[in-house]
């Protein structure tokens, strides 16, 4: 006897043919339920409840799928709504995955139409956005302060699964946390007294600051922020230049306090 066989699921987790949404169907009885994707996104549905882990060595053995690419298919599950946090967000979780919250699976319908991004879109927007997260200020390469290095994408300001477009008027770059909203959406985040004593300390321009980008959705940046991203992002020639400019300013300025 199987687990699936040996659990009790209730009876949304069954198909028309009586068989569950993650096992193999007719396609003429039961259609759209075809490929990793679909079974994948069931049986998690019914399997795993936000917040709680999993593995894709798990989800391999459970499906019976032993596909080269059955990574990527996991991956795409974030095109169809569903949000959990990798090794990549979160380094603590090792080989094992932890659930944000469900996206479509098969018993909703017919599978909603995927927007991919296209390379040339996911350019410009973290060319527009000088290539850092609009809602931490993070640029890729630099690290969290536990030690994870920052991963960006681009993520939907309106989600996909709710009708939004892979329009550039529609994306953000955003990293791999802040578009995962791990806090906000498992409830494990700070002590709330501690991040006002936190706020409390700072100066009260900063303060007014950190209010407005609250109240934006995302922190504004100064001209200084836009010319740094600028030379971040200009290449060797350009980045050479800006420091031997600014090192011979720094040259002059102590020579002339040294006088």
């Amino acid at each position: 006897m199987t687990d699936d066989e040996a659990r009790t699921y209730p009876p949304e987790a069954y198909a028309d043919d009586g068989l569950l949404w993650w096992d193999h169907h007719d396609q003429k009885v039961v259609p759209g339920t075809k490929g990793a994707v679909p079974r994948m996104a069931a049986w998690l549905r019914w399997n795993v409840e936000p917040g709680q882990r999993f593995s894709t060595r798990e989800l391999r053995d459970a499906l019976g799928i032993d596909q080269e690419h059955f990574q990527r298919r996991q991956r795409e599950l974030r095109d169809y709504g569903w949000r959990y946090l990798s090794a990549k967000e979160d380094p603590s979780l090792g080989e094992q995955c932890e659930l944000i919250q469900y996206g479509w699976w098969p018993g909703q319908g017919p599978r909603p139409r995927r927007q991919a991004i296209s390379a040339k879109v996911r350019r410009q927007v973290f060319e527009r956005d000088g290539g850092r997260c609009v809602l931490c200020g993070r640029a890729a390469g630099e690290f969290y302060e536990d030690g994870a290095r920052v991963v960006l994408t681009a993520g939907h300001v309106v989600a996909n699964s709710h009708g939004g477009s892979a329009d550039l008027d529609n994306l953000r770059t955003e990293c791999r946390r802040c578009n995962e909203s791990a806090r906000a959406d498992t409830g494990t985040a700070a002590d709330p007294q501690a991040i006002v004593e936190a706020v409390r300390s700072l100066r009260r321009a900063d303060q007014r600051e950190l209010l407005d980008w609250i109240r934006r959705g995302q922190r504004t940046r100064s001209k200084l922020d836009h010319v740094h991203d600028q030379v971040r992002m200009s290449g060797p020639a350009a980045m050479k230049a800006v420091v031997e400019y600014l090192e011979e300013l720094e040259r002059r300025e102590g020579g002339r306090e040294a006088r």
